[in-house]
């Protein structure tokens, strides 16, 4: 049977009612249209775009920056730019603002450096603190009134004070009964001996303040003044009470008073300090007076007296390390006062609240500690301090020490080399005790390596600092001076030869041991060691000069860029040891000399190289080697009648042409200084008149002559060479080597008398006595570098075998000095 459409469509109701009646109250799904044929549609989606949420702001109004917090992607943004730089390297954004992390700090400072300016921002900044308290200030306008102050007699003053600590008499009362000349240390005693309230006596204080601050105004008082008084009166106040506190403390018992004095000083006491911190909190009392002189206080009293203070200034450590300059004046005082009570062993209680005391201010302030030139000392402190203290503070106290010592190691420039002199505890395996244990014999080479291998421990610019004192320092025995300069050069050498350090590394560490030193004063008593001391330091710049990890010349523009010897500058301690060795040292370039000149006359101090030391060795020299100076001083003439030049310059030859000749023209024979002017005891006719004349061979000595071949320098030059100025000395080396290499066989024409020698142009005219004369002048002067190049000269241009023989003897004799300047495989080469 076949259903038609109405049927089914009348079934599908009646369906639908009968499901409806069944479901009870369920709502039926209403029919929307658009989801039918959803597979068949032709209705496009539409295209999302995104927007910011409704009310949102926009970042900027005229530049398209967007909205806040919202971030839509955009087609062509960067991140989507697939270029090369992008895929390589990643996606960059650009900064908004292009100079948003740009540092104004050159400007400003630039503008800092003049006063001017300097001067208005300190106005400023005043001007708005003034400001901001004149607004917190809710005073009035008028200042109170007070009655006067009535003349009282001593018993009435009493009377008054008694009725001040009685708690039952009004404040009211007493204003009115104010007596006159209650004020200062009588005040103070008063107060004290009556055992007055605090409060109360804060009050009668603040009440003669006000009264002497209206007597000391002369005109009609008003605020502006009476802010002014206030502050002046508060720091006289503030003087006055702290006297009261130092008389009180001078009160204090001893073992021979009684009981009863004890007592009354101990309430006596208790009532000054609990007066102090009344005062303090109510700002009766100056700050900064009252810092400085709590600071003092320990370092000025006594030894029983400083443990009754201990506890005041435990109180006010707070106050003290707001300001940096008295806390460390304050450490400094506690670890004078430890190393004092170390000594004496009825001091150990005091030492260990001392101790205690130090720790709690290098806990609560470590940076304090943070100074150089005092922390080895402080550091000693620190660790015997450590072992009084509970077992809860050593962690922080290892922990801080570690960080501490670390930030003073980073001014290894400033750490003052005198304090090495009683290394103790791990110092003792540092380069000093390296450097005492090592023997003549040992490879420098090995230890270089021990010293420079300790660099966890010590800088390579402070090792070298530590060379340089131990090579100076007198208190080290063992070395001689001479041979430890010597070892100091030849280590710096070393470390200068490493692939990663140049010149300037260590002419910069030199230079700041120079700058540290410490000379001994310049006393009467002294006056010989401060010069032995920069003898030995101005012998280690040679030798450092020598092996080439010193430059004089860049140490002379150092000071003059520093502007150490011009105006103020010039009267400071480290410009006045500048100046001694300056003056001292040796120059041995023209340019050297030059620059010296120009330093030293700026600071109007010259240097005069004819001085006694000068012409000391120029006399020994002359009456050693007589023929060869008075040959020297007539190469002028010898020039002249030959028709060439001198091959000698005519200043040395004027140096050493005796005074007794006069001067004037050093070609006039009538001042030709004979030879028997320089030695009467050189007696050889031959020698006396062939001085004018072109020699080709050595000439020999005569037989009388036999006692200048033992013969050195006198015991006054030779002190004079000990003590002297090595300036002095080089300058006579100086004088004397170019006479030597001059003495040499000239172009001469061969003639009857000269054909049966034939010599070449150049050879050495030195016979054996001359020249152990010159090899003992440059042992005793030190100069062992150009003894070196004189060996060398003679090996190459002497024909004498005793000659070459004393040359090839000093070589050998000298092999250790030749490995310490790091030239031992020239000289080996030539023997």
């Amino acid at each position: 049977m076949s259903s038609t459409p109405a049927t089914t469509a009348a079934a599908t109701t009646h369906s639908s009612g009968a499901s409806g009646a069944n479901h009870g109250a369920k709502r039926s799904r209403p029919e929307r249209s658009g989801w039918r044929n959803l597979g068949t549609s032709d209705m496009p989606l539409r295209k999302y775009t995104p927007t910011p949420t409704l009310g949102t702001a926009r970042l900027h109004n005229t530049q398209d920056f967007g909205h806040a917090d919202f971030y839509p992607a955009k087609p062509l943004s960067g991140e989507n730019q697939l270029t090369e730089r992008t895929i390589r390297y990643g996606y960059v954004d650009p900064l908004v603002v292009e100079n948003e992390y740009q540092s104004n700090h050159e400007v400003v400072y630039s503008r800092l450096q003049d006063t001017r300016v300097f001067q208005e921002l300190q106005m400023f900044a005043a001007g708005v603190a003034q400001k901001q308290g004149a607004r917190g200030n809710v005073a009035g306008k008028e200042l109170p009134r007070l009655p006067n102050r009535a003349v009282k007699t001593e018993e009435q003053r009493d009377e008054w004070v008694r009725a001040l600590a009685n708690p039952r008499v009004p404040l009211s009362v007493l204003v009115g009964r104010t007596p006159f000349g209650l004020r200062g240390d009588r005040l103070l005693d008063a107060l004290s001996q009556n055992q007055v309230p605090l409060q109360r006596a804060l009050w009668a204080i603040r009440l003669v303040g006000v009264y002497e601050m209206l007597g000391m105004q002369t005109r009609e008082p008003d605020l502006s003044g009476m802010a002014t008084l206030a502050s002046q009166f508060t720091v006289q106040w503030s003087k006055q009470f702290m006297q009261f506190v130092e008389r009180t403390l001078a009160a204090a018992p001893t073992e021979a008073d009684t009981s009863t004095s004890a007592s009354s000083w101990a309430q006596n006491w208790a009532f000054c300090l609990g007066l102090f911190h009344a005062q303090y909190s109510h700002g009766l009392v100056d700050q900064r007076h009252m810092v400085s002189w709590l600071v003092g206080l320990l370092r000025q009293l006594p030894v029983d007296k400083c443990m009754l203070a201990l506890p005041l200034l435990a109180d006010y450590a707070s106050e003290i390390g707001k300001s940096r300059n008295p806390l460390r004046k304050l450490i400094s005082a506690t670890v004078f006062r430890i190393d004092h009570a170390t000594k004496y062993p009825a001091l150990e209680r005091f030492q260990t609240r001392l101790c205690k005391f130090l720790v709690s201010l290098f806990i609560e302030y470590p940076d304090a500690f943070v100074e150089p030139t005092t922390w080895m000392a402080y550091r000693a402190a620190l660790v015997s301090a450590g072992h009084l203290c509970n077992d809860d503070v050593q962690p922080e106290l290892r922990r801080l020490l570690a960080v501490v010592d670390k930030r003073n190691r980073c001014f290894d420039n400033l750490l003052p080399v005198a304090e090495v002199r009683k290394p103790t505890g791990k110092e003792n395996s540092g380069p000093l005790k390296v450097l005492g244990a090592m023997s003549p014999d040992t490879d420098v080479a090995l230890l270089f390596s021990e010293l420079f291998s300790r660099q966890q421990d010590t800088s390579p610019t402070h090792t070298i600092r530590l060379i340089c004192y131990w090579a100076v320092e007198d208190h080290i025995t063992g070395f001689s001076s001479q041979f430890r300069t010597l070892v100091a050069a030849r280590l710096c050498r070393l470390y200068l030869d490493q692939p990663s350090v140049a010149l300037a590394d260590v002419q910069r560490a030199v230079i700041g041991f120079l700058d540290i030193i410490r000379l001994p004063k310049a006393s009467d008593s002294a006056n010989d060691v401060r010069k032995l001391a920069i003898r030995r330091t101005c012998l280690l710049l040679e030798r450092l000069a020598d092996v080439g990890c010193f430059s004089i010349s860049r140490y002379l523009q150092l000071l003059t860029a520093r502007g150490d010897f011009f105006g103020t500058n010039s009267a400071t301690v480290r410009s006045q040891r500048h100046l001694e060795y300056v003056t001292n040292m040796a120059c041995r370039t023209v340019e050297e000399l030059d620059q010296r000149h120009m330093l030293l006359r700026d600071c109007n101090n010259g240097v005069s190289m004819q001085d006694e030391v000068s012409e000391r060795l120029k006399a020994d020299i002359s009456a050693l080697l007589p023929f060869m100076m008075a040959y020297t001083c007539a190469a002028p003439l010898r020039a002249r009648d030959n028709e060439r030049k001198p091959s000698v310059g005519l200043d040395v030859v004027q140096w050493w042409m005796p005074v007794a000749s006069g001067g004037g023209d050093l070609f006039d024979p009538k001042i030709l200084p004979a030879p028997v002017k320089f030695a009467p005891t050189l007696s050889s006719s031959l020698a006396q008149v062939a001085c004018t004349k072109d020699w080709i061979a050595p000439v020999p000595d005569h037989a009388d002559d036999h006692v200048l071949l033992g013969r050195g320098f006198s015991a006054h030059a030779t002190k004079m060479l000990a003590t002297g100025s090595r300036g002095a000395v080089h300058h006579v080396v100086g004088q004397l080597m170019p006479v030597v290499y001059d003495y040499v066989v000239k172009e001469v024409k061969v003639g009857v008398d000269n054909w049966r020698v034939i010599t070449r142009p150049g050879t050495s005219l030195l016979n054996r006595r001359q020249a152990a004369v010159v090899i003992c002048v440059l042992v005793d002067a030190e100069c062992f570098a150009q003894l070196l190049d004189f060996l060398f000269w003679i090996l190459n241009h002497t024909r004498v075998v005793q000659v070459s023989a004393l040359a090839h003897h000093t070589l050998r004799r000298f092999a250790h000095v030749w490995r310490l300047l790091g030239r031992l495989p020239m000289a080996v080469a030539d023997l």
